[in-house]
């Protein structure tokens, strides 16, 4: 491998080789030449005149400064001259060595100068600054990076400090904007605000930029005066880098002084300059900025403000003051929260519901009544014995009735206003607490997920919202509670550990569970809440170790260790091993990257498959500081699809459905559930509602002993005085993955029922010793939370059981009226209740949505209408056959039979015909041969030869067709639900 080196050349032999050094340069240090040559050759019409053209523009434009810059290095620079790139891709030369060089590029060197073509390739300074050079600098490998311009001994401490910052790619920007823009701030100021929501730090030198705030995406450097530009995603580096540009340009051109006449308004936007945020780990640290100089420097800023959508005559609910303009004094001494108001509708509706639900049940005692009346029988009055279950069962039934009702003719203008338990609008900007933002934690409970197509897109989505709040004066991280990395295979774990390394993820992952009686035990049935809790105990254990190191600092005593870990990491290190010694040195837990693992003020709680908007930390700050007994804000979801087949389409449409009911019921005044995920929790009411498990003696913040988790947390939280809200301001920012095949959606419907049947009734083998109904039930109807919350979530578990009840009811209908028996009038055909469910549901229901979403303003009467009436077909079968399945997991519960379901599948997974049929008949081949069964004994008993007191005839349509639909439901739900069953590939 040769290389050009220059020992005593002459100023003649110099010359003579001018054209020589240019383009080898201009290959080395330019490679988009080409690119510039084709653009250029457009503008002639003869090859003469492109050639000729060509030959002057490369002369004037490319080779002539190349030939002073490489006159510079020659004459100027004691250093030998040296075009080189790392090992083994070196320059090399070809057989002539005279005329021409050649180098070995490859994709790197691509990429290298392409972006440097893009974005520095004509930005030429004075000889006496070649001393500060800019450059691009990509991570080819773990640790190792590239830099271009090759060879540049001016940018070895770029290299480095990006070597210890870690991102994919960086570019060192020259300009005069740059320039301009940090001679517009004084000299000990520590960011500058390119606009409202656009802070960037300022580092005094290239190596302060491992101590950046990574998530910024760019960093000032004082003594060179550039800016540093880097990124995680090389997709995005151009245009951040274009971003950042157009910034600039806008700020300095504020900031100008017009000659001749008196300076810009922004002509002293230095001081509006605040002390940085640090590295992701350190919480609460900025500092508060100077409000008058701020305002002054953005004159933009009250008029950037993000408006409500709507208009003015719904702004007297909102819990903030808004006035129509804001003075700077009245910025300074910041806004005065007002307090929101409580909405009365829902405890209205909900009364009137369960008033409804007294009247079905009085309806029947007022039959037995006028039986008694006619043959003095008092023994039918034991049929009261199942007015409890009636009521509850058809307690959601006359609720939903109302919300249709509500739907149709309440109103809905608050749905646009902001209430106890409802955001509808973000908070106002809040001067004290922006400067002084809290550090979020995004917690990210993840197992045997795919790392590129369900974890990356996930955390990609939270890095574009950690950048824009760290660019809005704000730090976060994320917190990765990994249950599956010890489990998946050792490549898979490499490539994932590595994920988080790239992008500054702290992770946590404890011992595979095992069945031996010595062996480590997963709490729990879904080990969630057991994954999260383990995570979180050794976050607390490190920061009491990091409380002891730091308090050694104080008194003099060094904690620096000999491998120059930082405070957090030995912090986590000691955590883990008092942890190990705890278990008797049988598990050690894994874990890495201290700082992430520290637990911010605020926390974001999500899926694996979860998408987030890109300015939603900031607004949950403000939410959380202006409302201290607000201890989730649990926002509204959409949907993120990757299938578009027509049962992840369905299951899209009855989640936003769902969702938007939700919503509805919040705006009215109804307590906001919590769902577990794409909610932001304040830590101190999280830990104020921790409690001891009783099994191991423990302070926990999850249960571990229940299903639903996220109703245990919001329940212990209402305990203790605090509320939950729901928000819709985010406008489908938040989106969540439903599920992919009807098996996961059956298994999520199984779960919920398991969870409802664990949270109100347990297990029969502890009815001697602890009762029938739970304590977590009882302490939940004697607590202090609304009345119309109890009935509205016992509505909701209730329903439940009306659903598994009915397969049940129907062949007890089937029977009972089919052979005549003694049936006494207080008994409700299945004909009737399947009516009447009918007219409900699909009825009234459709109704009353489409026309709420008209009246909401956000669809088209006839649009949304139709939309609504095309998935009845869908919901008939989906409804339809899962009777049984939730009476299998009821039942389970009760009699504690150890239930199991698979993982829910978050990627696509292609199948066909072939694949579908054995899984359809492995799972529901039971079902297939009860509903082969009841349908022959419905033709059987419907034939002649029976006898006529055994006969049921085919003419009793009123009592063969609900026990028809169910079968037909059950038998037809995995086939006709299924969207690769009809796809033959083999």
């Amino acid at each position: 491998m040769s290389e050009i080196t220059h020992d005593a050349a002459t100023e003649g032999d110099c010359s003579s080789n001018y054209l020589v050094f240019a383009s080898s340069a201009m290959q080395l240090r330019y490679g988009g030449v080409a690119e510039y040559l084709r653009g250029y050759r457009h503008k002639f019409k003869s090859e003469d005149q492109e050639r000729a053209e060509g030959r002057t523009y490369l002369t004037s434009t490319l080779i002539a400064p190349a030939k002073a810059s490489i006159e510079q290095q020659i004459f100027f620079s004691t250093a030998p001259i040296l075009y080189k790139r790392d090992a083994p891709h070196g320059l090399r030369s070809s057989a002539n060595t005279n005329q021409r060089v050649t180098m070995d590029y490859d994709n790197y060197d691509a990429v290298l100068h392409y972006l440097w073509a893009r974005t520095q390739g004509d930005a030429w300074f004075k000889p006496t600054e070649e001393n500060i050079s800019a450059g691009v600098c990509l991570r080819v490998e773990q640790g190792r990076f590239r830099v271009f311009p090759y060879e540049n001994r001016y940018l070895v401490p770029f290299e480095t400090a990006v070597r210890q910052l870690n991102p994919l790619v960086a570019i060192k920007v020259r300009s005069a904007a740059v320039h301009a823009a940090l001679g517009t701030v004084p000299e000990d100021s520590t960011a500058i605000y390119l606009d409202v929501g656009t802070r960037i730090q300022i580092l005094e030198t290239i190596s302060h930029l491992p101590t950046a705030d990574k998530e910024q995406c760019g960093a000032f450097i004082r003594d060179e005066r550039v800016l540093i530009v880097w990124s995680d995603d090389l997709d995005k580096i151009l245009s951040l880098c274009n971003d950042f540009e157009n910034k600039l340009m806008k700020l300095v051109w504020r900031s100008r002084t017009v000659i001749g006449g008196t300076p810009s308004l922004l002509s002293n936007s230095g001081s509006a300059s605040i002390p940085p945020s640090t590295t992701a780990s350190d919480v609460n640290l900025a500092e508060k900025p100077n409000s008058e100089s701020q305002i002054s420097s953005v004159p933009s800023l009250t008029q950037e403000v993000r408006k409500p959508k709507h208009k003015s005559r719904w702004n007297w609910a909102r819990g903030l003051t808004r006035k129509a303009a804001a003075s700077p004094t009245d910025l300074e001494k910041g806004l005065t929260p007002q307090p929101r108001p409580t909405r009365l509708l829902a405890p209205f509706y909900s009364g009137f519901g369960a008033g409804l639900s007294v009247y079905f049940v009085g309806s029947g005692l007022s039959i037995l009544m006028q039986e008694y009346r006619l043959d003095n029988d008092w023994r039918r009055f034991l049929l009261l014995v199942t007015t409890p279950f009636l009521y509850c069962v058809s307690l959601f039934f006359a609720l939903q009735t109302m919300s249709s009702v509500t739907f149709l003719f309440g109103p809905v203008a608050h749905h646009h206003e902001n209430s106890r338990y409802y955001s509808a609008v973000p908070p106002e900007p809040n001067p004290e607490l922006d400067s002084r933002l809290p550090h979020v934690t995004v917690e990210l409970p993840v197992y045997k997920e795919s790392l590129e197509e369900t974890i990356a897109p996930s955390v990609h989505s939270l890095k574009e919202a950690m950048q824009t709040y760290a660019r809005q004066g704000g730090t976060s991280s994320i917190f990765v509670h990994d249950d599956g990395l010890q489990l998946v295979s050792p490549e898979e774990r490499e490539r994932r550990i590595q994920f988080y390394a790239n992008h500054n993820i702290g992770w946590v992952a404890r011992p595979p569970h095992s069945n031996d009686p010595d062996g480590y035990k997963r709490a729990g049935r879904f080990k969630k809440a057991s994954n999260m809790n383990y995570g979180l105990a050794l976050s607390l254990k490190m920061e009491a170790k990091l409380a002891e190191l730091e308090a050694s600092e104080a008194s003099g005593v060094s904690a620096a260790t000999e491998d120059g870990l930082c405070l957090e990491d030995k912090a986590l290190q000691m955590a883990i091993e008092e942890v190990y010694e705890t278990n008797g040195k049988k598990w050690k837990p894994w874990a890495c990257n201290g700082r992430s693992l520290r637990i911010g003020d605020v926390i974001l709680i999500v899926d694996s498959d979860t998408i987030v908007p890109e300015d939603c930390f900031r607004d949950a700050a403000r939410e959380l500081a202006e409302c201290p007994d607000v201890a989730i804000i649990q926002h509204e979801s959409d949907v993120m699809q990757v299938a578009h087949h027509f049962f992840e389409n369905g299951i899209a449409h009855f989640t936003r459905r769902i969702n938007k009911c939700i919503s509805m019921g919040c705006a009215n005044g109804e307590v906001a559930p919590f769902v577990g995920h794409n909610a932001f929790l304040r830590w101190s009411a999280i830990q104020d509602a921790a409690f001891i498990d009783p099994d191991d003696g423990l302070k926990k913040i999850w249960s571990e002993s229940n299903v639903s988790e996220d109703f245990d947390m919001a329940l212990r939280l209402q305990l203790k005085g605090y509320i939950i809200r729901w928000a819709t301001y985010s406008d489908g920012g938040f989106k969540e993955g439903v599920s992919l095949t009807v098996d996961d959606e059956l298994n999520r419907w199984q779960k919920y029922a398991y969870g409802c049947n664990e949270l109100i009734f347990n297990p029969l083998i502890s009815w001697w010793k602890s009762g029938p109904i739970t304590k977590q039930l009882r302490t939940f109807i004697w607590s202090g939370a609304p009345v119309h919350y109890k009935f509205s979530m016992m509505s909701y578990m209730f329903s439940y059981y009306g659903l598994a009840a009915s397969a049940m009811l129907s062949v007890l209908n089937y029977f009972l009226l089919g052979w005549a028996a003694d049936v006494d009038g207080f008994y409700l055909k299945s004909f009737e209740i399947w009516l009447a469910c009918t007219v409900v549901f699909p009825g009234a229901g459709n109704v009353g949505y489409t026309v709420l979403e008209y009246r909401l303003g956000r669809r088209n009467l006839f649009s949304a209408f139709l939309e609504n009436i095309t998935w009845i077909p869908f919901f008939f079968f989906f409804f339809g056959g899962l009777s049984v399945h939730l009476s299998a997991a009821l039942l389970a519960h009760m009699f504690s039979y150890n239930i199991k379901w698979e993982a829910t599948k978050k990627e696509v997974e292609r199948s066909n015909f072939f694949i579908e049929v054995p899984r359809i008949w492995k799972r529901y081949r039971h079902i297939m041969v009860l509903g082969v069964i009841t349908i022959a004994t419905i033709i059987v008993l419907s034939l002649d030869f029976v006898p006529e007191s055994w006969r049921i005839p085919g003419t009793s349509w009123a009592i063969i067709l609900p026990l028809s639909i169910v079968v037909a439901g059950h038998v037809l739900f995995p086939i006709v639900l299924n969207p690769w069953l009809m796809i033959f590939s083999y």
